[in-house]
C-alpha cells in the first residue's frame, strides 16, 4: 500500500511539473523559438570570404515624366553593378548578349540583367547580391547614366538547414543611397522605382 501511495504522490508531481512546462509554453509560445533563432543567426563568419547571391529584386529607371532611362539598343543606359568601384563601367556591357525581341539583356558576366515589364511598359534591370560573409554589411557601387549610386547590404548567416553549401546568407535589409529597399522577408519581384531628374535621385516604391 505505501508502494502504490509513494508512486501515486510520485505520479501526481510529475504530471504537474508538465502542465506547468505545458502552460508556460502556450503563453509564451515563442519564448523557446526566440531563443533558437537568436543562436541561429551569425552576423559574421571568421573564416568566411566574398559571394555573389541571386535575389529577385526589380530596379526600374524613369525619369521625371515616368519613362524609362534603360533604352535596350544603346549600352550607355545599362545600369551596371560591381563588387568594388569601376574605372570604365560600360565595359562591361561589352559581352552583352539579347533575345530576339530584345527584352532580355544580360551583360556584366551575368551579373546585370535587364528585362521588359509589359504591365508598366519599361524596362528594369536586376543585378547580383554581393557579399563577405566575414562582415554583416557590404557597399558597392552601381553606375546609372553617368551616376555613381551606393547600394548597402546587411546580411545574417546561418548554417542551419543549408543546402547546396555551408552557410546560408539572408539579406536583412538592402539600402539604395541610404534608403530602405529589400529584405529576404519582402514579397519576390519587388519594384522599386529610381527616378533621375536635374542631378537629383529619388527612391520610392510607385511610379
Amino acid at each position: 500500500m505505501k508502494t502504490n501511495h509513494l508512486f501515486g504522490i510520485l505520479l501526481l508531481l510529475l504530471c504537474t511539473v508538465g502542465l506547468t512546462n505545458c502552460n508556460d509554453h502556450l503563453l509564451n509560445p515563442n519564448a523557446e523559438d526566440s531563443e533558437e533563432e537568436g543562436e541561429e543567426w551569425m552576423n559574421s563568419i571568421p573564416d568566411g570570404n566574398f559571394f555573389g547571391r541571386a535575389n529577385t529584386l526589380r530596379l526600374y529607371y524613369i525619369d521625371e515624366k515616368g519613362n524609362s532611362l534603360i533604352h535596350p539598343n544603346d549600352p550607355n543606359t545599362y545600369p551596371v553593378s560591381w563588387s568594388e568601384k569601376l574605372e570604365n563601367p560600360i565595359e562591361r556591357t561589352k559581352d552583352r548578349q539579347t533575345d530576339v525581341d530584345d527584352t532580355i539583356i544580360r551583360y556584366n558576366g551575368n551579373h546585370n540583367w535587364i528585362y521588359f515589364d509589359k504591365e508598366e511598359n519599361l524596362y528594369y534591370c536586376t543585378l547580383s547580391a554581393y557579399g563577405d560573409s566575414r562582415y554583416s554589411t557590404y557597399t558597392f557601387p552601381i553606375y546609372v547614366n553617368g551616376d555613381t549610386d551606393q547600394l548597402e547590404i546587411t546580411y545574417k548567416y546561418t548554417d542551419k538547414n543549408v543546402i547546396g553549401g555551408k552557410y546560408y546568407a539572408k539579406i536583412s535589409s538592402w539600402k539604395y543611397n541610404g534608403t530602405h529597399i529589400y529584405s529576404d522577408d519582402d514579397e519576390h519581384d519587388k519594384k522599386v522605382f529610381i527616378q533621375k531628374t536635374g542631378g537629383k535621385t529619388t527612391v520610392s516604391f510607385k511610379r
